[in-house]
């Protein structure tokens, strides 16, 4: 994902890294992005999207100087679930010393077996490595309403290593709501990015993640 809207700690960062996306093709203007990884699982929200099985994501993205932003990413679910291939469109800004994002987020489905497609609205807010998210789910026939947020913080704790950590909470309109925390260590190297992330939930049923994955930008 893009920007403060990545998919951090609690998405495609869970499903193994935090997304590395600096190369590319570039202009004075925009700037085109592409990155590529594989990961042990795919987590959302602190519960695993693949049924606990590894994944290849993937994802473009396009950046105008001005803060306007266009981009596609794309995960296997593992077996018989199909594929999920997301489209968003943002815009990033700083003002006051704040870095907003906002836009949209439409979430496609390969597989009629999975979960109907829906869109969400999101907007967050950042400070230095901090930063807050909500997500706003404006269509679908069954989850419409339902809003996730978070808060989380990206850290560099020695030369080449990161440590991410997020805390959210998660209110689905057609189910129970419940909490979700992270923590993952990201190493980063000329060959690209391993990373190690732990996640949890307060529900009972759920069993804590451990997620191991490597991800390359180009």
């Amino acid at each position: 994902m893009h920007s403060t809207f990545k998919k951090t700690l609690v998405s495609s960062a869970v499903t193994g890294a935090l997304l590395v996306g600096t190369a590319g093709f570039s202009t004075a203007k925009a700037e085109l992005e592409f990155n590529v990884g594989v990961f042990t699982d795919y987590i959302l929200y602190g519960k695993t999207e693949s049924e606990n099985n590894a994944v290849v994501q993937g994802g473009i993205d396009w950046a105008h100087e001005d803060g306007f932003y266009l981009g596609t990413w794309a995960s296997t679910l593992g077996d018989n679930l199909g594929q999920e291939v997301d489209f968003y469109a943002g815009y990033a800004f700083e003002a006051g010393g704040l870095d907003f994002d906002l836009g949209y987020i439409y979430y496609y489905y390969t597989s009629d077996d999975y979960i109907d497609d829906f869109g969400d609205l999101y907007a967050s807010v950042g400070f230095g490595p901090a930063y807050a998210t909500v997500k706003y789910t404006i269509h679908d026939s069954d989850d419409r309403g339902s809003y996730y947020t978070w808060i989380g913080g990206d850290f560099e704790v020695m030369p080449s290593i990161g440590l991410g950590a997020e805390l959210g909470y998660a209110s689905p309109d057609d189910g129970d709501s419940w909490a979700f925390w992270s923590l993952g260590l990201t190493k980063s190297t000329d060959m690209g990015d391993i990373s190690f992330t732990y996640a949890h939930t307060d529900d009972s049923d759920d069993d804590p993640l451990f997620v191991v994955g490597y991800s390359l930008s180009f």
